[in-house]
């Protein structure tokens, strides 16, 4: 392989694990506005759209379950967005 071949891969790996630690932060974040209008929508959403919502977001539920400051750090940003929208 060629250098400069060698220098556009890593380039290239070096552009995806940046999306997709992006990507993580994001759904990480996005977990308190989706609750909060969640929260507001009560009555408005599809038996599936709760279903969906639900499994979406399990992965992050499960720390909650487990342990008591994600738990409290959890709750504290879910209620800075049920305040702010």
């Amino acid at each position: 392989m060629s250098t400069h071949h060698q220098t556009k891969v890593i380039s290239i790996l070096r552009s995806l694990c940046c999306m997709l630690g992006l990507f993580v932060v994001i759904y990480v974040l996005s977990v308190g506005p989706v609750i909060a209008i969640f929260s507001y929508s009560d009555g408005y959403m599809s038996p599936d759209q709760i279903r969906l919502v639900n499994f979406l977001y399990a992965p992050l539920s499960w720390p909650v379950e487990c342990s008591a400051s994600y738990r409290s750090l959890f709750q504290s940003y879910v209620d800075l967005w049920l305040r702010l929208i």
